[in-house]
């Protein structure tokens, strides 16, 4: 007797329509891209644009500032070692972390690492993650909660000066656990790294394909994140489940064309 033929049956107008395959089937590129392709030659080609794209610099001005010291302390440990051992954890200490060891997380996770001139004049601050274009949509918050000399509060990381700027006062703790329903892991951890994306810095070029240009550069930059605490030998936890709006609102971000897309928790390790 024959086996019957393997049959998904016919998929529903919700399945015919999902928004994950509109978007997959709108953001492909083909040789009948022209128009776009035109567009990025435009902006590769341009003294001007490449000029204010080289400057994808945002700030709080007026906000009050806290510099970060520079380096990120004695990190023996190979590549190898650290890859191998890095892993999630969901069970922190309660202790406070070092402010030097913050900021060597910001530093090693998307901090500026070179420059480099173009022939036209153009100057690119080159940063630890790769990002389509060079144009950097991925912007770098913190919340802090336990780190000595910090005091609490959501802060933006200006990474061309290397500090932090405060975007929201006071303990932001509650509005985090709020947000991800991750109460023991945040109560102790002692900072979270939050990942916005700029869109608009992106699509201008890329056009559809920027959403997914974005959220790689947001996956390069977490893992960067996630080696810097290992090697520093603290507990990291990536998070990409929480309530959206909450976590727009909490960093008053639009939630349109800037939003979070990430999240990465850090603190001392239980035990």
């Amino acid at each position: 007797m024959k086996p019957k033929p393997f049959s998904i049956g016919n998929p529903t107008e919700e399945e015919l329509f999902s928004p994950m395959e509109v978007y997959h089937e709108n953001s492909k590129l083909g040789p009948g891209n022209e128009e776009l392709f035109q567009r990025i030659a435009t902006v590769n080609s341009s003294p001007h644009i490449r000029s204010v794209i080289s400057r994808p610099f945002r700030s709080y001005p007026g906000c009050p500032t806290v510099e970060l010291p520079s380096g990120w302390g004695n990190v023996t440990r190979s590549l190898e070692d650290i890859l191998q051992r890095r892993r999630s954890h969901h069970h922190f200490a309660g202790t406070p972390c070092r402010l030097q060891e913050l900021a060597a997380v910001l530093s090693l996770g998307d901090g500026i690492a070179a420059r480099q001139s173009g022939e036209d004049g153009a100057e690119f601050r080159l940063r630890t993650a790769p990002s389509g274009g060079g144009l950097y949509p991925i912007e770098t918050f913190c919340l802090a909660f336990d780190v000595d000399d910090l005091p609490p509060g959501a802060y933006f990381y200006n990474a061309l000066r290397h500090r932090l700027e405060l975007a929201a006062p006071g303990d932001c703790r509650s509005k985090l656990i709020g947000a991800s329903n991750l109460k023991v892991e945040i109560e102790n951890a002692a900072f979270c790294i939050a990942l916005s994306v700029v869109l608009p810095r992106s699509s201008f070029k890329y056009g559809q394909r920027a959403y997914r240009f974005a959220l790689l550069e947001a996956g390069h930059i977490a893992q960067n994140l996630l080696l810097a605490a290992e090697g520093l030998g603290l507990g990291a936890l990536p998070i990409g489940g929480f309530f959206d709006d909450d976590m727009n609102r909490l960093l008053n971000l639009d939630g349109c064309q800037e939003f979070v897309v990430y999240l990465v928790l850090v603190g001392n390790r239980a035990g």
